[in-house]
């Protein structure tokens, strides 16, 4: 007969989410970046410049999604593994819900933690399982998404 074994996840490495979803948010800055000083972005010439107070919004709205994420996935990450293939399939969820806020940072953030507690999982366990399966499969197009629109947006 084979047994789960869960250890406490109060340790830091790559797959935890404060690790994960400062990736995330990392990526976001970078590709909104890029895409500003690249001269990617659509905007047109006659489009209203950043202010400091637009990118202060944009770091408060950033700083609200890694602390969700942080506090939600190391509240899964405690559980047990049928809980963290829950809680990765929630992240990609949510991640794709809030594509359409892309400028928030939170799909980034969101999909980067859905593939961490997939990841996890499957660490856990030894085998991905269906929903670990669908929670990577709609975070990664989710984050590589997101990642496009932040450039070209």
């Amino acid at each position: 007969m084979s047994t789960i074994a869960t250890r406490p996840a109060q340790r830091v490495d790559v797959l935890h989410p404060l690790v994960a979803s400062t990736v995330g948010a990392v990526t976001f800055a970078c590709t909104m970046v890029a895409g500003d000083v690249l001269g990617l972005n659509s905007d047109g010439d006659d489009a209203p410049a950043t202010t400091l107070q637009d990118l202060a919004w944009y770091a408060g709205l950033v700083l609200v999604g890694v602390t969700l994420a942080i506090w939600l996935g190391t509240r899964a990450r405690s559980g047990t593994p049928d809980r963290l293939a829950k809680a990765s399939l929630a992240f990609a969820l949510a991640s794709a819900v809030t594509f359409i806020g892309f400028w928030s940072g939170w799909p980034h953030i969101f999909a980067a933690v859905g593939v961490a507690l997939a990841l996890e999982h499957r660490r856990r366990v030894g085998a991905f399982s269906a929903i670990t399966v669908a929670a990577l499969v709609i975070s990664a197009v989710c984050f590589i998404a997101t990642s496009w629109i932040c450039l070209v947006g």
